[in-house]
């Protein structure tokens, strides 16, 4: 019977290895809850809440977790039934097969649904995100400012002092 392997963590050179390869883990993981957080905000349209009050953010912030988990549940779904790791599938290109497939769904009869659904969730399965070990992003926001100033006035005021001030200059 062979002799069970065990990991030496005697010298100093053993836990730089170990060590570097825990930092390596984490560093994976935050970069998947980046991703997770940039598709929450980016792809599910999250970036500017359009509520005002705390009780309404929060509630607004709900519902897009809601959703979010919904989206990774059905990526969850077209993994277990492709051999593939949800993790590989596209959060985007799920959102965007889900809508298309929405108006079918909504009406499909009984019998059409589980066709409807294996052939949304086979889809799914074959958003495979190119597989690029090592990847290395910088943490940058590339967005341009806008040339425009924000409208703190109601439209209608806005299109009133526009009005006037063209009167003024003719």
């Amino acid at each position: 019977m062979d002799a069970p392997q065990t990991a030496s963590l005697d010298g100093r050179r053993d836990l730089r290895i170990h060590a570097g390869e825990a930092v390596d883990a984490l560093y994976s993981r935050r970069w998947q809850v980046e991703v997770d957080l940039r598709s929450i905000k980016a792809d599910m349209g999250m970036g500017i809440l359009r509520t005002q009050s705390a009780s309404m953010v929060d509630k607004e912030i709900a519902v897009y977790l809601l959703a979010y988990n919904l989206v990774c549940a059905l990526m969850v779904r077209a993994a277990a039934g492709s051999d593939v790791a949800a993790r590989a599938l596209s959060f985007k290109g799920t959102i965007q097969l889900f809508l298309a497939f929405e108006q079918q769904l909504r009406f499909a009869g009984r019998r059409s649904i589980g066709t409807m659904t294996a052939h949304l969730l086979g889809g799914i399965s074959l958003l495979r995100l190119p597989v690029r070990p090592g990847r290395v992003e910088p943490h940058a926001i590339k967005r341009r400012p806008k040339s425009h100033p924000l409208l703190t006035i109601t439209r209608e005021v806005a299109r009133h002092n526009i009005r006037k001030s063209r009167e003024n200059a003719a």
